[in-house]
């Protein structure tokens, strides 16, 4: 077999991942700026919240994007679950190239039937953008909302 099958992150999907990022940051009352990528690393969806600041609009995009490449969180744990000393980790991030590994949390790669289809990046928030991209990396997992209000 010389190919195999492979799913594709749409532009509602997109969306969805997105407005799950928005509504947990706006729960923890941060302003941010989301960026969601295919599994590729190119962007399909983007916005900043009011109040979102200029500069983390290129930070979200990064972490994005190191996510999909990496195929794990950004941040300075490895994949085995081992911390990089700040030596190791910028060593890291200057051999892959800064568009390819992000040390700092808030990139969650967007799983579908245990495959990457993309990832979320998330920055405004400080601490909490690693909780926020988690949260809206499962977004695709729950079933869509059935418009019920109350």
């Amino acid at each position: 077999m010389y190919t195999t099958p492979t799913l594709e992150l749409t532009r509602a999907g997109a969306t969805r991942i997105l407005e799950s990022a928005v509504t947990a940051a706006e729960r923890s009352g941060r302003a941010v700026s989301v960026a969601v990528v295919d599994a590729g690393g190119h962007l399909l969806a983007f916005t900043r919240t009011d109040h979102g600041e200029p500069y983390c609009v290129a930070i979200a995009i990064a972490k994005a994007r190191g996510a999909a490449l990496t195929r794990f969180p950004t941040g300075k744990k490895s994949p085995t679950g081992n911390e990089r000393s700040d030596h190791h980790a910028l060593a890291i991030t200057l051999a892959a190239g800064p568009d390819s590994f992000v040390s700092m949390p808030g990139g969650a790669p967007v799983t579908v039937s245990g495959r990457i289809v993309g990832a979320v990046g998330v920055s405004g928030a400080g601490h909490k953008d690693a909780e926020i991209a988690e949260i809206a990396a499962t977004a695709l997992e729950k079933p869509p909302d059935s418009g019920r209000t109350g």
